[in-house]
């Protein structure tokens, strides 16, 4: 039985070391939209942006009536996407109890511990 999983991991870091003798290559700005798409799908489902929720919120518990943005690591550049990190972090915020405002402004996701207020 093939291992898909294992073949793909396999294929892209050859063409990574490929790339590295060939970096001006024409075909390589497909490739590297390729490379780029998965390393987006391998680092899904990793739990990085629930950690990355915890270590804002904690912050923002340290820093009462201090703001803090929160970022994740994959950059986005949408307010959709700022919008949805608010979303979660405001359901998160809400289970723990805590009284943490958050905020969007542009892109940009803000958290503000209003403890004693």
């Amino acid at each position: 039985m093939t291992d898909y999983k294992q073949l793909a991991e396999d294929l892209y870091e050859t063409i990574k070391e490929v790339k590295k003798y060939l970096p001006s290559h024409r075909l390589f700005s497909n490739v590297d939209k390729v490379l780029h798409k998965y390393e987006q799908e391998t680092t899904r489902g990793t739990g990085r942006t629930t950690a990355l929720y915890m270590k804002a919120i904690t912050e923002a518990l340290e820093n009462p009536d201090k703001s803090v943005e929160f970022i994740d690591h994959y950059p986005h550049h949408w307010g959709v996407s700022a919008k949805m990190h608010r979303d979660s972090l405001e359901l998160i915020i809400k289970k723990l109890g805590y009284d943490i405002s958050v905020d969007v402004i542009g892109t940009q996701v803000f958290l503000c511990n209003r403890f004693g207020r």
